[in-house]
């Protein structure tokens, strides 16, 4: 397994796993029919990916595994300005189902958080979730929480946080 920086070439296989990671982490949480639509939306989406990280508008890594993309994360600034305390954020982290429960999610997180500044961090997740403990063990607050509509469905989504000089609590949870 290597991880490496994430690139715009990678946006498909970036965007491939997270198809997958949201099939399979949020099936019968999320609908159906909202998880099905995630497929034909991938190519969009990874171009959509491909621009941000050829413009720096958002930085990565990858976890490869013979040259496939298991794994990735994607962070940069907190998007809303609103927790002043949080500069940074975890946009997106997921692993291929196989690939999961073998400390790869550790090591990228490591790595975006070593990254980044040290202004503070949050990360969302829905509240269903069942791997929101992830980051409870690595210390994170829940700072806040909004509904997030899914189809017809709205479901809550929480905020973790870390507060500058924190981070050492997801460095080597």
């Amino acid at each position: 397994m290597l991880i490496r920086k994430a690139e715009p070439k990678d946006a498909y296989g970036i965007a491939r796993v997270r198809v997958n990671g949201w099939r399979t982490t949020y099936r019968g949480i999320v609908p159906a029919d909202f998880l099905l639509k995630l497929g034909s939306n991938a190519i969009e989406w990874s171009e959509k990916v491909r621009s941000a990280l050829a413009k720096r508008e958002v930085e990565g890594f990858v976890a490869t595994v013979d040259e496939e993309i298991v794994g990735f994360v994607l962070y940069g600034e907190e998007r809303t300005g609103d927790y002043p305390d949080h500069r940074n954020e975890i946009y997106a982290i997921y692993i291929l189902e196989d690939h999961q429960r073998h400390g790869i999610g550790s090591l990228l997180l490591e790595r975006a958080v070593q990254a980044m500044s040290n202004h503070g961090l949050i990360i969302w997740a829905l509240e269903l979730n069942p791997y929101r403990t992830f980051y409870e063990r690595r210390d994170g607050q829940v700072i806040d929480a909004k509904e997030r509509l899914f189809g017809e469905l709205a479901l809550r989504e929480v905020a973790y946080g870390w507060t500058k000089g924190n981070h050492d609590a997801i460095v080597g949870a």
